[in-house]
């Protein structure tokens, strides 16, 4: 190994090790738009536990345009023709854009077939802990769901508690975001009007 090359991977191992971020438990995925990636952390609370557990977290140190999310992705084979719910406990903190938990479901070339981030009915501000759902059909050509949590447009910090990913009966209300944009069926104002 040459010096240049033994020099960087010393100064690499001493960023990695000099990183504050908190670690995130197995099986969890950070993703994040470029200007979060700089601005916001994700991963375990070690300075808070509720009811002795230990809590997932993200936070947005200044207000960013973008999002930071923490996900897990699993095949959909056990769940195909199922409805499914991912469910939380969560709190936030001085969240100035809004937070949610998430969840998609996809085919093998990656078509969306059923989306819900909670941006129809948004967590902002700050709030004690309460309760959320994302529940979305598995299409029977599915082949992973994607679920986990996301803070968006903003500063603030958003916990999760008490995770339950779970089939649930079909008569339990989903509210997938609708996918397709409704269109118009003939052309409009086409005076510029």
């Amino acid at each position: 190994m040459n010096l240049k090359a033994l020099l960087a991977a010393s100064l690499g191992g001493i960023l990695l090790a000099s990183n504050t971020e908190p670690r995130l438990p197995a099986g969890w995925s950070r993703l994040a738009s470029v200007e979060a990636d700089r601005a916001c952390v994700a991963g375990v609370d070690h300075d808070l536990t509720e009811r002795g557990r230990r809590l997932l977290t993200l936070e947005c140190s200044r207000n960013v345009d973008g999002y930071i999310a923490v996900t897990q992705t699993i095949s959909a084979d056990e769940y195909l023709g199922k409805r499914v719910r991912f469910a939380a406990r969560v709190r936030t903190d001085k969240v100035q854009g809004w937070t949610g938990l998430t969840m998609r479901v996809v085919t093998a070339d990656q078509r969306v077939l059923g989306f819900d981030d909670m941006s129809t009915r948004p967590l902002r501000g700050s709030q004690g802990w309460r309760d959320a759902a994302v529940v979305l059909d598995v299409d029977r050509s599915a082949a992973s769901i994607t679920f986990g949590l996301r803070l968006n447009d903003g500063a603030g910090q958003v916990w999760i508690d008490g995770l339950r990913f779970e089939e649930v009966p079909a008569d339990d209300p989903t509210l997938s975001i609708q996918l397709k944009p409704v269109l118009p069926q003939r052309p409009q104002n086409l005076e510029l009007q």
